[in-house]
């Protein structure tokens, strides 16, 4: 069974890197400001968002799991989110219990991704977002706001077999007057 995901169509593909338009989603999450490890933050904050879909919400509603789990650089730490399921959005995402998760809004416009497979850290996170931001600029592109991670496979499966992303958004460069 397939996993939900942000919808996204793909504008301009070259090599590793898509530039996606995507859709308007909804996310849950949770912010982790005392660790700076992506890895080690991110099975915190999981747990979280994990209790969350499990049904500590003010509906006691269990959420489908969806992909990918995503990780953004934030003061002194990382902010962990689960996608919400569309037909949760449609239909009212319920508050959290918990007070360290949150529900947002994530507009929709212009992404580009890298993808990768392997493990995902703070070192392979740093790297890959610094090739990302030169290939944006090479296709034309700005980078709007910070990079992101995004983590589509479980713990257990093997790093060859691993979905990642490095993500930011876009935006079309200026052309340059002659």
């Amino acid at each position: 069974m397939a996993l939900e995901r942000p919808n996204f169509e793909v504008i301009q593909k070259v090599d590793d890197v898509e530039i996606r338009d995507y859709s308007p989603y909804q996310v849950a999450s949770c912010d982790v400001s005392d660790i700076e490890d992506l890895r080690q933050a991110s099975s915190y904050g999981f747990q979280y968002l994990f209790n969350y879909i499990s049904g500590q919400n003010a509906k006691s509603q269990k959420i489908s799991m969806t992909v990918p789990v995503q990780q953004k650089p934030s003061a002194g730490g990382w902010r962990i989110s689960f996608v919400v399921p569309s037909d949760v959005t449609n239909s009212g995402a319920p508050l959290p219990k918990s007070s360290r998760v949150e529900i947002e809004d994530v507009p929709g416009g212009l992404v580009a991704a890298l993808t990768y497979r392997g493990l995902w850290n703070t070192k392979k996170f740093a790297e890959l977002q610094d090739e990302l931001i030169s290939k944006v600029g090479e296709l034309g592109y700005q980078p709007v706001g910070e990079a992101f991670s995004a983590v589509y496979n479980p713990p257990f499966t093997p790093p060859i077999l691993r979905h990642n992303e490095v993500l930011i958004r876009v935006k079309k460069a200026a052309s340059r007057a002659k």
